[in-house]
């Protein structure tokens, strides 16, 4: 019987010198994080813990050692100490799958090369914090969560799971983050990382996300060469996830209208964020690589 083939790990994104860059990285990040410049990172629950949280009730059952005999003294009422119980973090990492996040410019990155590499980043960290993580490939709906991984050692494994990943579909994120709480129904830190090109549902999306409890980093990549053009005149324009195409007369004025266009979405990202207290960062693929990470670390939390 024929064994399956081994999936491999993409060595045009994922190199000795890449991992090289990460694992200094994540030696800036520890650093950071010693010296006190560090987020709350853990996320808690009540529990069994040490640190005090409120009271409840008493009710038939409870064990009695955890009454507050000084609120029973005051007020002859019978009330619970409840604790904060510290818990590991879940990182879910969101990597957008669409046709659109494979236009970039000539000879660069992709925005979909440098998701793979960002989440590899940031999974990196997570797994050496012990901390749970789980990439959630999404196009127009969300693909079943792969494996959790925990512990530095299965950082091999997130390689192999970000490899696999292919391009399709359309973008439609309200679909794919309603299904997240059914797969994966703890709570955590979610890091949508997309080109973000298409709003529909996205404020409904982010609002889903936080109602079941989750913190969110959107990481939205940019390509700033697509204001820029070699070619005017008559063009045929082409969706790349509908097909749909359009004839236009490409003029200077045309493109600066584009940017403004775009520039008008991004401000819509950062409103609805900021809706739903979630972080938003945008990044622009000529970003050093090295640069774009550290970034991603303060603002998500990453260093703690």
């Amino acid at each position: 019987m024929a064994r399956a083939p081994q999936p491999k790990v993409r060595s045009d994104l994922f190199d000795t010198s890449f991992l090289r860059r990460v694992e200094h990285l994540a030696l800036l990040a520890r650093r950071i994080s010693s010296s006190g410049q560090r987020a709350n990172r853990r996320t808690k629950q009540i529990g069994a813990g040490i640190e005090f949280a409120d009271h409840r009730s008493y009710s038939e059952g409870d064990d009695p050692r955890h009454l507050d005999w000084n609120v029973f003294a005051r007020s002859q009422k019978l009330l619970l100490r409840r604790y904060e119980e510290e818990q590991d973090l879940s990182v879910y990492l969101m990597v957008d799958c669409s046709p659109s996040m494979n236009m970039g410019p000539s000879g660069q990155r992709t925005p979909f090369e440098r998701a793979l590499q960002v989440a590899a980043a940031l999974g990196y960290v997570s797994l050496s914090n012990l901390d749970r993580v789980c990439l959630v490939p999404f196009t127009d709906g969300m693909a079943r969560p792969t494996k959790t991984l925990r512990g530095r050692g299965q950082f091999a494994s997130l390689l192999t799971q970000l490899s696999s990943l292919s391009l399709s579909g359309q973008t439609q994120l309200p679909m794919a983050v309603r299904d997240l709480p059914r797969y994966r129904p703890r709570r955590g830190l979610v890091v949508l990382i997309s080109d973000m090109c298409d709003l529909r549902g996205v404020g409904d999306a982010l609002r889903y996300l936080s109602f079941h409890g989750h913190d969110t980093l959107v990481l939205q990549l940019t390509d700033a060469q697509g204001f820029e053009s070699n070619l005017w005149g008559d063009l045929t324009l082409v969706d790349v996830e509908t097909g749909q195409s359009r004839d236009v007369t490409l003029t200077p004025a045309l493109l600066q209208a584009y940017r403004n266009e775009y520039d008008e979405l991004t401000d819509q990202v950062q409103a609805m964020c900021r809706q739903v207290g979630a972080r938003h960062l945008l990044s622009e693929l000529s970003t050093p690589f090295d640069q774009l990470v550290m970034r991603v670390f303060r603002v998500g939390g990453f260093l703690g």
